[in-house]
């Protein structure tokens, strides 16, 4: 048997009991990767980079370095009855959102004060009065949670905008069915189909029987082309750049063509500022021209101040209670909440409201002390650029270092997708993209250096 290392103490670990015995839903798992040597695990683990090399499976670093998508192929491992819990509220908050885009766009949204939609970064006021197709802002929702020991699964934030990481969930799920098929047949794994749900989407959002759908990328230098080519090939859409599409003399867009221009129907935009890629998209957008995933507009609920209220959506727009808890967040706008953060500022996080892929994020007990004083003058200064949460103790997993050839415990978070089409139905995908920290941190962040692994919903 492989020796695994025993929890720390005052951790949380998914895989082994505080007495160092295997959870139950992982006795299969490591008991045939226990059947394996050292030897055999750093042969698999090499493979699976190898693997990802030569498939481009990489996350861009800097203009000149792609680094190939690191992976443990242990996998992440969520029982049936837990994910529908999570998957319940994961659709129940996509609908919420949704419903609160369209009231602030549309009308006179009731929950959310307005001085905080007014120092949203990416609250557009020139978009007033627009209806997207079918009344949906939000078609792909990204929502990053932790696991804690008590079994609950928190919220931390909400990715809204142009969420990102679909593709590793897929490509790692089907690496490690290759790189370890005696584990992926211990398992009854809960199947999924992307490629459906993403194409009824599509064509829910037309009136046409058969829409003309492209993927727009921000170029092959980008951060996540891999995600953009993978999902252009699955869904069997055009991938473009923005010098493949324009804007017709009819206000269409079009996409060009060997044999023929063709006008877009529908344009999954995986780029933020529509007109340095295609002068005119923004007005074609706006007067019906084109449908847009995701609509514009939807980041101002990416704000991370904006996500306090979400639990107040939820009742105001649903009438339900909001199923998942998420992590108690402070406006410092507020002075006796700003006090509170001040006077506790090295047990918080701070985070600035409009900051992504890990950056503006300070998890304040893991850092020195020569963060504070500067971070609390900033707050101080510019309250409303922050917010400040709860430092959560959140779960540990099993990775294997084939460097190395030994296993450690790395902090994990879980990323969940859903989809939301133009007949108001929410879908969650089963599993979600688990995202490993690296040593000694808590942040999980691909372009922090994080890892990813397979995640797996059983029955």
């Amino acid at each position: 048997m492989l020796p695994l290392p025993m929890p720390e103490q005052k951790t949380y670990s998914e895989y082994l009991a505080s007495d160092g015995s295997v959870q139950p839903n992982y006795q299969d798992a490591l008991a045939a990767l226990g059947d394996r040597d050292v030897a055999g695990l750093r042969d698999i683990w090499r493979q699976g980079k190898r693997e990802a090399a030569l498939d481009a499976f990489a996350f861009l670093l800097d203009p000149k370095s792609f680094r190939p998508m690191p992976t443990d192929w242990i996998p992440r491992i969520i029982p049936q009855a837990e994910w529908d819990m999570v998957g319940a509220g994961v659709e129940q908050r996509l609908k919420a959102l949704n419903r609160f885009l369209l009231d602030l766009y549309t009308g006179e949204q009731p929950v959310v004060p307005e001085d905080v939609i007014y120092s949203c970064q990416y609250y557009y006021p020139e978009y007033q009065g627009f209806r997207p197709a079918k009344d949906t802002f939000v078609h792909i929702y990204g929502i990053d949670l932790v696991h804690l020991e008590d079994g609950r699964y928190v919220i931390l934030e909400d990715n809204l905008r142009i969420p990102s990481g679909i593709s590793y969930q897929l490509k790692s799920v089907a690496m490690a069915e290759t790189l370890l098929p005696e584990l992926a047949a211990a398992y009854d794994i809960v199947p999924y189909d992307i490629k459906a749900t993403y194409l009824d989407l599509f064509t829910s959002l037309s009136d046409k029987e058969n829409p003309v759908c492209v993927l727009l990328t921000d170029s092959k230098f980008g951060a996540a082309f891999f995600e953009h080519r993978y999902l252009a090939e699955l869904l069997g859409i055009p991938l473009v750049e923005g010098s493949d599409l324009y804007i017709g003399h009819d206000g269409r867009v079009m996409v060009k063509a060997l044999d023929g221009d063709v006008a877009v129907d529908v344009i999954y935009r995986r780029v933020e500022d529509l007109e340095i890629f295609v002068p005119g998209l923004t007005e074609a957008y706006l007067q019906g021209q084109v449908t847009l995933i995701n609509g514009m507009g939807t980041s101002a609920a990416d704000d991370k101040l904006v996500f306090m209220w979400v639990p107040e959506m939820i009742r105001h727009y649903l009438g339900e209670e909001p199923i998942l808890e998420q992590a108690v967040t402070y406006d410092l706008q507020d002075g006796a909440s700003r006090k509170y953060v001040l006077d506790n500022l090295d047990k918080l996080v701070v985070k600035t409201r409009q900051g992504y892929g890990g950056m503006g994020v300070y998890i304040m007990p893991d850092l020195g002390g020569n963060y504070r004083a500067n971070l609390a003058r900033h707050i101080i200064e510019e309250p409303r650029v922050f917010i400040a949460q709860e430092t959560l103790d959140f779960s540990k997993h099993l990775i294997f270092d084939d460097e190395t050839g030994g296993f450690e415990e790395r902090y994990i978070d879980l990323r969940v997708f859903a989809v939301q089409n133009g007949r108001g139905e929410a879908t969650a995908l089963p599993g979600g993209l688990t995202r490993v920290s690296q040593a000694n941190s808590r942040i999980t962040n691909n372009s922090s250096g994080g890892l990813c692994k397979p995640t797996w919903v059983v029955r």
